[in-house]
Order: structure tokens, then C-alpha cells, then sequence
């Protein structure tokens, strides 16, 4: 993560914010006294299947343009968290669906990026998607057809891969994920 050095209201330059004598992880403005923070982004991912396969999105922009990644992006001001997946599928891959026809299926953190993610499911009656403006392509992908060689963020494979896997279960739990630098812990949480 980048350093922040001046405070966006005035200018002056910013230091680490002491609380109780525990320095935190978030800025104070030696000049105004405005706090500055570094929150984690939020980024919404939703796993729509029809049938045994998974839509994916070719990336249209950058980071990863060209390569497919499953839909989504980062939630926006005002927005629910299914609210935002509905968005970022809508944009991406042309398919509408109603924030509440969405269920809750993965949560984690990344902590190296700086991302908390919140993935949702939904199935589709038809294979209908059209690339939307950050998109070059889109489609609905068998495990066997998917293009594995080409995926956007490898990192996240074994999300995807259960997601394929529920799909051919048919059961669906949520799942919980700690990503750390050299580090992926990924488990069911009505397991724990």
C-alpha cells in the first residue's frame, strides 16, 4: 500500500495517528487535524451458472486486459453489496438480475491488496450474456472449457474451481477465504 504524505482537505502535511499511545494504522493532518484513512476496498464477484458452467468475462480494461476473470468489481458509494454485484454483472456481462435474486456465497479478505471481496451465486435460465463496455468478450464455461491458461487472477483459482465443484454437487455452502502474501486459507463456514 502506498504511503499517504498530504492531507486531501488542506494541504498540510499528514502523521501517523497515535491513540492512547498505540500508533494506528490510518493518518492525522498536523495542520487541520482531519484523520485519514485507508480503508480496505471493497470488491463484489458474482458466480452465475447455467447448467454446469460459470460465466466468465474477458477483460476489456486494465489491470489483466484480455484476460477472464468471473465478473465483478468494486462496490461504489451507496450501494448494497448485492446491489454492486448486480451493477458489476450488469456492466460487465449484460445480464440483469434483481440484488435479491443474488445469495451470499464467499467472503475474505486479501490482505496484500488492500481488498475485502463478497461473492454471490445465481443461476440463469439462459446462456444470454453480452460484453458490456469493460468487457472485450463474455460466456458460460464448462470446468473442462474454461480457459484456465488465460485467467485474470490465477491467485483466486481455488474459489473458482469450488464453485465448479458445487455446481456439479449441487450443494452450495458459503465459503470464507484469508489470502496473505504466500498464504491461501479457504474453508466452508458451516464447517468451522
Amino acid at each position: 500500500m502506498k504511503e499517504h504524505k498530504y492531507c486531501p482537505d488542506c494541504g498540510a502535511p499528514l502523521e501517523r495517528h497515535v491513540v492512547g499511545g498505540e500508533t494506528r494504522n490510518h493518518w492525522r493532518c498536523s495542520g487541520c487535524g482531519a484523520l485519514d484513512y485507508a480503508y480496505p476496498m471493497l470488491v463484489v464477484t458474482c458466480f452465475v451458472a447455467y447448467e454446469d458452467r460459470l460465466l466468465w468475462v474477458q477483460r476489456g480494461i486494465e489491470p489483466k486486459r484480455g484476460s477472464w476473470a468471473i465478473p465483478g468489481g468494486f462496490m461504489e458509494q451507496g450501494e448494497t453489496l448485492a446491489g454492486a454485484a448486480a451493477r458489476e454483472l450488469h456492466e460487465e456481462a449484460g445480464i440483469l438480475l434483481p440484488a435479491d435474486q443474488l445469495q451470499l456465497y464467499m467472503t475474505g479478505t486479501i490482505t496484500f491488496i488492500n481488498q475485502v471481496y463478497i461473492g454471490f451465486r445465481a443461476r440463469v435460465d439462459t446462456d444470454y450474456c453480452a460484453p458490456g463496455p469493460e468487457s472485450l468478450d463474455c460466456g458460460f464455461f464448462s470446468r473442462r472449457d474454461c480457459p484456465w491458461e488465460q485467467v485474470a487472477y490465477p491467485e483466486v483459482n481455488d474459489s473458482v474451481v469450488q464453485a465448479y465443484a458445487d455446481l456439479e454437487t449441487g450443494r452450495f455452502d458459503v465459503w470464507q477465504a484469508e489470502m496473505t502474501e504466500g498464504r491461501y486459507d479457504f474453508w466452508s463456514v458451516a464447517q468451522r
